[in-house]
């Protein structure tokens, strides 16, 4: 029970369950020195009993919230009344304080978050590696050439095509986050069906927005063009905003991985449209592929994950 409980009971209650409260303080200080990992934190402050008895309703709360947080049942989990932040104390001339911050785990959360411009895929595939992933030999290649790309070894692209459920995707965020470790830049993995029609929306509803967007994509250290092929194909779209990204990005020899269902002779006939000029244009992207991407991986037919 902690202080506020306790201020809680009425004299009634005390008196009527008959409740020792000097034996009750004495239970909970016990308690306190036993729990060895918060005593040792508690340590430093340099507490007589005299203040320990008088603050055991902090130093109790304290206890409580540490374990809990100890057994952190998840981020997305924690039952604190007030999610994701932890109480410490502090000694102030006499008088003991309680104290709030954020916890851990939210503050590792928000400094990995912060690593990604956009990041089109489940948050939890945020702490994958390549020791999540099944390394038989159709996977080793492409495995094999994003290590010596991230380390510097290579500045190839790398685009793997494959069906759908083969993991393209997962191991595309397993390699952005390889390279996030790696170089300490900051990566952006985008869904080209969501995000291409995005960009074009803000062409017209905010110009300055989509400006902002295309020179973040253009010069983020490792960009992830995702499900590649499936976005909605217009003129505009390969013209303004696919070809400026890519052609930028090779003039400054970053880096830019791709997933597709598609070869990338198949996006070069998927983007050959237009009334005129189409097909020179579609040959000018899949050249720009070609050049910077040399192999295609094709994992048709691969289960990704490790059993």
């Amino acid at each position: 029970m902690t202080l506020q409980e306790l201020n809680e009971f009425s004299i009634k209650d005390i008196v009527s369950e008959e409740v020792d409260m000097k034996s009750y303080i004495n239970k909970l200080v016990k308690e306190l020195r036993e729990d060895i990992e918060v005593y040792e934190r508690l340590k430093p402050l340099n507490l007589t009993m005299g203040e320990v008895k008088e603050n055991i309703g902090k130093l109790t709360d304290f206890r409580e919230d540490y374990n809990y947080c100890k057994a952190c049942p998840g981020i997305e989990k924690c039952d604190k009344k007030t999610p994701h932040i932890s109480m410490y104390v502090v000694k102030e001339g006499n008088f003991i304080a309680a104290k709030y911050e954020p916890c851990q785990k939210i503050m590792e959360q928000i400094r990995h978050d912060s690593r990604y411009l956009l990041a089109d895929f489940p948050s939890e595939w945020k702490y994958s590696s390549f020791s999540t992933i099944d390394l038989s030999a159709n996977r080793r290649p492409v495995i094999k050439r994003i290590l010596k790309t991230i380390s510097g070894e290579k500045n190839d692209w790398v685009f793997i095509k494959g069906n759908h459920k083969v993991g393209k995707s997962f191991l595309l965020v397993a390699s952005a986050n390889e390279f996030i470790s790696k170089t300490n830049q900051q990566a952006a993995v985008i869904n080209a069906r969501t995000r291409f029609k995005e960009l074009s929306d803000l062409s017209i509803s905010n110009p300055t927005e989509f400006s902002k967007n295309l020179v973040a994509l253009s010069n983020v250290g490792l960009l992830v063009i995702d499900d590649f092929g499936e976005e909605y194909k217009s003129e505009y779209i390969r013209d303004q905003i696919l070809m400026p990204i890519l052609l930028e990005r090779e003039h400054q020899n970053k880096l830019t991985f791709f997933s597709s269902n598609y070869s990338i002779k198949e996006i070069q006939q998927l983007y050959n449209i237009g009334k005129s000029g189409g097909d020179i244009r579609a040959k000018q992207l899949a050249n720009t592929l070609e050049e910077m991407c040399g192999d295609e991986f094709d994992l048709t037919g691969a289960s990704i994950y490790r059993k």
